[in-house]
């Protein structure tokens, strides 16, 4: 998992969710709110209860793809503020591919 001062806070979810931008992607879609003057990128994941059901599909999911985020941390620009919300469809991904599925969008991203 991602230390506390990579993750975003209530008060910083609560400002993305009213003026972020949202990016969409085939298993997840991003919504980014930029700001220049922070040092460092700061990201979370939500796998809404409507798309996965049961509780332990929703923190698998999530695990998951905190997991992966960790490793590619650093490819992130510092100045974003990033909430990844999880489509059911990334279920049947193997680590591999959601791994190539990550990485792809955060290139999108710059």
């Amino acid at each position: 998992m991602l230390s506390k001062d990579k993750k975003i806070n209530t008060e910083l979810f609560n400002k993305i969710i009213t003026s972020g931008k949202k990016k969409y992607f085939k298993y997840f879609y991003f919504l980014i709110l930029e700001d220049k003057k922070q040092e460092k990128s700061h990201i979370t994941c939500v796998a809404p209860k409507k798309q996965f059901k049961k509780a332990v599909d929703r923190n698998e999911v999530k695990r998951k793809f905190m997991a992966i985020i960790k490793d590619l941390y650093n490819t992130i620009p510092p100045s974003y503020n990033i909430i990844v919300f999880l489509k059911k469809e990334i279920i049947e991904l193997k680590p591999q591919e959601l791994k190539k599925e990550i990485k792809d969008s955060i290139s999108k991203l710059i």
